[in-house]
């Protein structure tokens, strides 16, 4: 079952940058925190959250394989592609010495609640099919 795809991928992407956004703007309200790079900081939530969607909706893809060696092979790969860009970045311009652990944090809480949410609706929707074939049979 697919519950990401070329129809509504956008469409999720906005919501999960939205909420990202919105979370990051609270947070630094909260803290009194003053984004300097705001911009960039803006442009790069919208890269991981486009980035996050697409991993996330490879699940179709991986549904043959064991289901915790996929979701913990989804993270990683959203990690390492993180890391990468900022190992990138770091050839051409100045990075923060804790850029590594910021966006570790940065990314994985957001992560791990979309992949949550992403999970608790795709086990949801198989049960409804369950059920639907149930009263078929």
């Amino acid at each position: 079952m697919k519950l990401i795809n070329k129809n509504n991928f956008i469409s999720i992407v906005c919501v999960t940058f939205t909420l990202i956004v919105c979370g990051k703007l609270i947070l630094e309200k909260v803290t009194g925190y003053l984004d300097k790079n705001y911009t960039e900081n803006i442009f790069i939530c919208l890269g991981i959250s486009i980035l996050a969607t697409f991993i996330l909706s490879l699940h179709y893809y991986l549904q043959r394989f064991p289901f915790i060696p996929v979701v913990i092979g989804q993270y990683l790969v959203l990690i390492g592609f993180v890391f990468l860009g900022i190992w990138i970045l770091g050839r051409f311009t100045e990075t923060s010495p804790s850029a590594y652990h910021d966006m570790f944090v940065s990314v994985t809480i957001p992560y791990v609640i979309g992949a949550v949410v992403y999970y608790i609706s795709f086990f949801l929707e198989i049960k409804k099919a369950n059920e639907v074939f149930q009263k078929l049979s």
